[in-house]
């Protein structure tokens, strides 16, 4: 092997084995060891002492990953926001909460948009989201004849979504550590960059975005097309029995569910904005920019930290005054919601210590790909190229976050290598709107953060259309509806706003087109392709 194609291999290894085996675990730890292999390969020496070497080697990554202080906020504020998660599902007051709320429908349409609605309320964690929201609306649906084919969809449509949206959820923390890994392999040491490169590349998550807008056309217009059509033309000839609202849901449920959320949010906040004001202001700036400053100066592993810390007191504390819940039942409900982000944490783990190897000097994976991509891909074609190689790898693994274990540092660290080097050999620098040739620049360049968000977008989207999805089994769980059927709905959905994000999405964006320009005009081209292709049930209620 010449010409550092080898470098290839630990990620290759991990993609390949994680869409034969469905799984990200075992893929990632073999990928981490095929790196060591090829690292202790270079070293004079028999097979044996290979073997001796590389899994010294291999033991040592999987040690160091963990052992760096960044990536130890991030498993703290992932344990925390889990045991926060855990606290209001064990007291109940979340579901109480979402349940009063049912009372104040009166329509099919309003039932639909409740569902939604309550789905971007429940924006911190996606499993939480699809158990409560899909728990607690089964009864809203059956009483205003909604499928649970509709249902599925709405809640695992807005699910995911949102959670990759928000910057309080169980993934931000987790999106942050693979951006920061990817611009460190590109040779960009200022880690404090990294908040302000996820803030701008927000508007480019294509997917999500107009996934979420796509479940309120569906929800308000009445209107369905394809095979869940059928399902909720057969489901609207049940009658629909209004509830008549009374207050059932009291103050305190609704003020121990919301300000657990409520605090984490001001805290982070506040933490970011303490930390960002210690770094001096140079010369004159407007309040965008100062604002744009500090956030981006500020300590956001810190902010993370002290804002689960605050969420999950704040919940328990409530759990046990307002709630009158047990301290054994909030201890039980906070070890089971740490419980259930272990298996993320393990991902998240090996991840650091694949992409610790293919940054290293004698692999560098991502300076290979850019020499290789140089002349074969144009930069532009970037982020829709991930977008897609994101999708199928979810939907042929069924995870989301494997995916962007993966596909994350890789694809930012080939952003800015692949612009380098487009730069390198032109004239100009008049490439989707650049204004400087510098590496931390093109980490802020359009291609950059479209290529970012690729990743999660296409992850997301191969989610919604895979019947492997941890999320997709969950949403049919939690609505009870057949899974295949979900799956057989929601695909036509997700393919048509995934195909509205290449073509008015990812591709503009490549050339300085503004993403809130495309977000407006694919959001006109959804309303526009529900009207005509969707039909309301022949014999649907309002």
């Amino acid at each position: 092997m010449t010409d550092g194609i080898e470098s290839l291999l630990p990620p290759a290894v991990a993609i390949i084995l994680a869409l034969l085996t469905r799984r990200v675990l075992f893929p990632l730890a073999i990928g981490i060891f095929v790196g060591t292999w090829l690292l202790a390969s270079k070293e004079d020496g028999g097979v044996a002492s290979t073997l001796i070497q590389s899994s010294k080697q291999f033991f040592f990554t999987i040690d160091q990953s963990v052992r760096d202080w960044d990536h130890l906020h991030v498993l703290a504020f992932t344990l925390l926001l889990g045991g926060m998660v855990g606290v209001l599902e064990s007291a109940g007051s979340m579901a109480r909460m979402i349940s009063g709320w049912t009372r104040r429908v009166s329509t099919r349409r309003g039932g639909q948009t409740l569902i939604g609605f309550t789905g971007l309320l429940i924006f911190f964690d996606d499993y939480a989201n699809t158990l409560l929201v899909g728990g607690t609306m089964r009864t809203t649906a059956e009483r205003y004849g909604i499928s649970r084919a509709k249902l599925a969809y709405l809640v695992d449509s807005t699910a995911a979504p949102v959670a990759g949206l928000t910057l309080v959820s169980t993934w931000v923390a987790t999106e942050l550590s693979y951006l920061q890994t990817g611009l460190t392999d590109a040779g960009i040491e200022t880690t404090n960059m990294t908040f302000s490169v996820f803030l701008h590349s927000l508007p480019y998550r294509f997917y999500p975005l107009l996934a979420l807008w796509f479940v309120f056309v569906i929800a308000r217009s009445g209107r369905d097309f394809g095979p869940m059509w059928a399902e909720e033309n057969t489901a609207s000839r049940k009658p629909i029995h209004p509830y008549r609202w009374t207050s059932s849901t009291s103050w305190r449920d609704t003020f121990a569910a919301v300000m657990p959320i409520v605090i984490c949010l001001i805290v982070i906040s506040g933490v970011l904005v303490w930390t960002g004001l210690q770094t001096p202001i140079e010369g004159e700036m407007s309040t965008w920019q100062t604002f744009g400053h500090v956030i981006g100066n500020g300590n956001s592993y810190l902010a993370l930290v002290a804002g689960g810390a605050a969420g999950l007191i704040v919940a328990g504390t409530l759990a046990m005054l307002l709630s009158k819940v047990s301290w054994e039942l909030v201890a039980m409900g906070t070890a089971q919601g740490m419980f259930q982000m272990l298996p993320a944490m393990a991902v998240l783990w090996l991840a650091w210590g694949l992409s610790s190897l293919t940054a290293t000097e004698q692999l560098n994976t991502g300076g290979y790909l850019a020499s290789i991509l140089d002349t074969r891909l144009p930069v532009e074609w970037l982020p829709t190229c991930v977008f897609l190689l994101a999708a199928f790898i979810a939907f042929s693994t069924g995870t989301s976050w494997g995916t962007m274990a993966i596909l994350t540092p890789l694809s930012v660290a080939l952003s800015v290598n692949l612009q380098e080097a487009a730069l390198a050999a032109s004239d100009t620098v008049a490439m989707a709107g650049l204004q400087s040739t510098t590496t931390a620049s093109l980490a802020m360049s359009p291609i950059c953060l479209a290529t970012f968000s690729s990743v999660l977008a296409g992850a997301i989207f191969g989610d919604h259309c895979s019947p492997l999805s941890d999320t997709t089994v969950l949403s049919s769980r939690a609505c009870d509806c057949n899974h295949v059927l979900h799956v057989r709905t929601q695909m036509p959905y997700a393919l048509v706003v995934g195909v509205t994000c290449i073509l008015f999405g990812t591709l503009p964006a490549s050339w300085g087109i503004s993403p809130w320009i495309s977000l407006l005009v694919s959001a006109a081209v959804l309303w526009l392709i529900v009207r005509v292709l969707g039909k309301p049930p022949q014999t649907a209620a309002p």
